[in-house]
């Protein structure tokens, strides 16, 4: 019997992995996601939930994947038990973490799924920006640099429905005033043009003219230090102004819910709003409407009451 020997100069068999610990699942889960080319903003919104997990059970951090249980899902949405939203997105970002970890043969069954899906409140009206708030928003921008500005700011929101970091990817560059268009870079890098009012022309040309000779880049909103303004700093200003308004905190979130509420009523086509918006799916159109219906049954009710039509006849 020959005897087979081994070629010294070949490696070793590489000793088996240990299993993945909770952080490793989560830099892989982030990487897949990236190699998805899903944008920056879900990728982070996936990690901050799960930082959130991993810091209430810091322990876990570092231990084999499995040795997570139902318990610890459990104690974690219940220590969200007052906030329902973030109750729902924890819930709905672990799921998908162990989805992902289902797939790569990490796990063999979700064990998110053995626990309750939290419940959203029944109130399905979704906040916008009604005409009132905003001649409130409005009457609170004077004739100066940060007036002209937040005011344009504003309009252009309520109008064109732009995503927050659509607003703040903005430039001179991708403005045609002439048209009065704006080529957008939106979510995923997808690109569509969109049109707004005579209104916000004149809004952006008072901030525009009152500027010209301080631009030094193409970013088009800056702050008093002719800095480009970043988006936060944007959520300060309409938190300032919501508050010398007298009105509850508005987010600029809000104004691409009244935009998209605004064209609905108006008669504008769900496929259309769409495609405006930047939309992909019909899921979130399909929220407004439901908020529609729930805002306005108690006044169609006033337009086809039973006994008012009974009373005609």
């Amino acid at each position: 019997m020959v005897e087979v020997l081994r070629d010294k100069t070949l490696p070793e068999p590489t000793k088996r992995k240990a299993s993945d610990s909770l952080d490793d699942v989560i830099e892989k889960f982030c990487l897949d996601q990236m190699v998805g080319e899903r944008s920056p903003k879900t990728i982070q919104f996936y990690r901050d939930h799960f930082n959130a997990f991993v810091k209430q059970f810091p322990e876990l951090a570092t231990r084999p994947f499995n040795d997570i249980t139902v318990e610890h899902i459990e104690q974690h949405l219940l220590s969200k038990r007052d906030h329902p939203y973030a109750k729902s997105a924890a819930y709905r970002s672990l799921r998908a973490l162990w989805y992902f970890a289902i797939r790569r043969g990490m796990v063999k069954e979700n064990i998110v799924k053995q626990v309750r899906s939290p419940k959203l409140p029944k109130d399905t009206t979704i906040p916008i920006v009604k005409k009132d708030d905003l001649d409130l928003l409005l009457g609170t921008c004077g004739p100066s640099f940060l007036g002209y500005r937040d005011r344009a700011i504003m309009l252009l929101l309520y109008d064109t429905g732009l995503r927050l970091s659509e607003l703040v990817g903005m430039g001179f560059s991708r403005l045609d005033m002439g048209n009065m268009e704006i080529r957008v870079l939106g979510k995923g890098n997808k690109r569509r043009t969109v049109s707004f009012d005579e209104s916000v022309r004149a809004a952006l040309l008072h901030y525009i003219y009152d500027t010209k000779t301080r631009f030094k880049t193409d970013a088009l909103w800056l702050t008093e230090e002719r800095t480009p303004i970043k988006g936060k700093g944007i959520q300060e200003m309409i938190a300032r102004r919501s508050k010398a308004a007298g009105l509850p905190r508005i987010h600029p979130h809000m104004f691409r819910h009244s935009c998209a509420v605004n064209l609905l009523l108006n008669g504008m086509d769900i496929d259309s709003v769409m495609k405006y918006l930047g939309q992909e799916t019909v899921t979130v159109l399909q929220g407004y409407l439901k908020s529609l219906k729930s805002a306005n049954a108690s006044e169609l009710h006033k337009k086809f009451s039973p006994a008012r039509q009974y009373f005609r006849e």
